[in-house]
């Protein structure tokens, strides 16, 4: 897997201007310009690979999985409308990552596993005070038909999440029998 040098810079947690000056010192192993003008970083296990230097501070980076939660949100004011007017199918359910909206619809499916949050305390930047978190792929339908898929921010295989939670599942099965 490959990403470009601001995707490279929010997975370290640094500027993309310090990543651009990494770029130039060939600190960033299997950097590859392309075109003349765009950088192509490789991702070892989800981050790119840096080599030390010999003088100067330590690098602050630390070799993490970096992942951008899915969240699912309902919207109550559509539910109501929808629920009190005939003939309108306003969108209920949207998945966001951060404040962006990724998809919206009235039926969503996620492949993988996720968590519901209930915090009155403490709610969503939105205002939300139960949501769905998680870090699967998930597919959004809506009333028209259409279909939007929000992608995995998972930095490793969706593979091998898959092998991992099977093994769980089994692990499940065979200590309830």
């Amino acid at each position: 897997m490959f990403v470009g040098t601001t995707e490279a810079a929010s997975l370290l947690s640094i500027s993309a201007q310090r990543v651009r000056v990494l770029l130039k010192e060939g600190r960033i192993q299997g950097a590859r310009k392309i075109n003349g003008r765009t950088w192509v970083i490789p991702l070892y296990k989800g981050m790119p690979r840096i080599s030390g230097r010999k003088r100067g501070p330590k690098p602050r980076w630390h070799s993490r999985k970096h992942c951008g939660k899915n969240t699912i949100h309902f919207n109550r004011p559509n539910i109501g409308i929808n629920q009190r007017e005939e003939n309108t199918n306003l969108d209920v359910v949207s998945a966001k990552r951060g404040s962006k909206n990724l998809a919206t619809g009235h039926e969503i499916e996620i492949h993988g596993p996720c968590r519901i949050v209930y915090r009155p305390e403490k709610p969503h930047t939105c205002g939300a005070t139960v949501w769905i978190e998680t870090l699967a792929t998930a597919t959004v339908f809506d009333f028209d038909g259409s279909v939007y898929r929000v992608d995995s921010r998972w930095m490793w295989e969706e593979e091998e999440m898959w092998e991992i939670n099977k093994i769980n599942i089994d692990e499940l099965c065979s200590n309830s029998i």
